[in-house]
């Protein structure tokens, strides 16, 4: 009989389970903790992919307009507008071929009002810098060389060796 109540568990200790207050309590802390530091480095995450994905359009875009040119044998151009690129013949035309919404959290500028790409590939310098705010360092600088060809510098350059100091 002695041996028998040692091995059975006390009538309190079986009805006992579950976690207690104060470790609820813990865990709940470092959830918001966590959650805290996340928080903001996810929401930048989500920025910063939000302006890579518009400078990959971007750089579409032009890559679009300079095939069109080609393939229809004419000059196209892309213009720029206060809320979106167009892909026309004429930007003084109101029926565009192709058009690219710009964000309203982002910011575009260009060094001209249009580019154009001429039917034998060629086309105008003109340079587009898309950033988020005025956050250079997060910023994408597209270029359209005379040649025709397009360049896109990686995340915060403006070069192959500089950085962007500014968003204009």
């Amino acid at each position: 009989m002695l041996v028998q109540t040692l091995i059975q568990p006390s009538p309190r200790a079986r009805t006992q389970s579950g976690f207690t207050l104060i470790e609820l309590m813990i865990v709940v802390t470092l959830l918001g903790i966590f959650a805290a530091i996340a928080v903001p480095s996810f929401n930048q995450f989500i920025n910063k992919s939000r302006t890579q994905s518009f400078n990959n359009d971007l750089v579409a875009l032009l890559q679009y307009a300079r095939a069109a040119a080609v393939e229809q044998r004419t000059f196209i151009r892309v213009c720029r507008g206060e809320k979106a690129l167009t892909v026309q013949r004429d930007c003084s035309e109101g029926d565009p071929i192709r058009v690219l919404e710009i964000p309203d959290m982002l910011s575009l500028t260009a060094s001209a009002k249009e580019a154009l790409f001429r039917y034998n590939g060629t086309g105008t310098e003109t340079t587009w810098i898309t950033c988020l705010g005025d956050d250079a360092s997060s910023g994408f600088t597209t270029e359209a060389k005379a040649s025709g060809s397009i360049q896109s510098w990686p995340r915060g350059k403006n070069g192959s060796e500089s950085d962007m100091k500014a968003c204009k």
